[in-house]
């Protein structure tokens, strides 16, 4: 039997991010986050661009791991991951794309065995992961994308999801590896937000953005229609 393997999907700050201009509200005027918004009430809503995205296939969507996808991504993707959530049109000036929310969530862990750091002991809940251990055999019949238990803020795939990605091309996902059938799970920590390390990874993605600049072109300037459009 093959390996596989078990990956954090995400979109990345090198290019750029848009998300909701203002505080989204319900109808008790209530602010509220895109994810607490039922389909059937979802809107189109003005967004806020960061003046470097550019203008790739994914782009990050307000928070956490959350993307938009372009037309040509969701052609590719919809037959894959579109029984795992929702997509959800995003206005951007004159160019429609669509938030990936994913609605699946999948337990294919291997109790006890998990290192890192545990939030809610009594829910096996984790405010942070530093080693993943999955059971090979749920993991193989995981959905595409998914959400584990165990840190429900965290995207997962397999290498069903990834080699499509790659395979077709397309920009803006990125694919950390956390865990391998064969070898285990890899040690991983989240980057320090302050200190040395911090401000060297911020001249990183300074970097990046004038790089991805000059590749891509900037999203913001290559729309004809502006409208609705707060560049930050």
């Amino acid at each position: 039997m093959s390996e596989i393997n078990v990956y954090r999907v995400s979109s990345n700050l090198q290019y750029g991010g848009v998300s909701p201009t203002t505080r989204i509200k319900d109808g008790k005027r209530q602010p509220v986050f895109p994810n607490d918004i039922k389909l059937e009430d979802w809107d189109i809503y003005p967004v806020r661009l960061i003046k470097f995205t550019t203008d790739v296939n994914f782009i990050p969507y307000y928070a956490g791991n959350n993307f938009i996808v372009d037309e040509t991504a969701k052609a590719l993707l919809q037959p894959l991951i579109g029984a795992c959530g929702e997509f959800r049109p995003v206005k951007v000036g004159d160019r429609l794309y669509w938030w990936f929310k994913c609605t699946a969530r999948y337990d294919c862990t291997v109790k006890g065995m998990i290192e890192g750091r545990i939030g809610l002991p009594e829910l096996n809940m984790w405010s942070e992961v530093n080693r993943w251990v999955f059971d090979p055999v749920k993991v193989r019949q995981a959905p595409a994308i998914f959400y584990p238990h165990e840190y429900p803020t965290a995207l997962l795939c397999t290498d069903v999801l990834k080699d499509v990605i790659e395979k077709s091309g397309l920009v803006g996902l990125t694919f950390q590896h956390l865990w391998n059938s064969t070898t285990g799970g890899e040690w991983v920590k989240r980057p320090p937000l302050l200190g040395p390390v911090a401000e060297k990874l911020g001249k990183e993605l300074e970097d990046k953005w004038e790089k991805n600049k000059k590749k891509y072109g900037l999203l913001y300037n290559k729309l004809k229609d502006k409208e609705g459009i707060t560049l930050s």
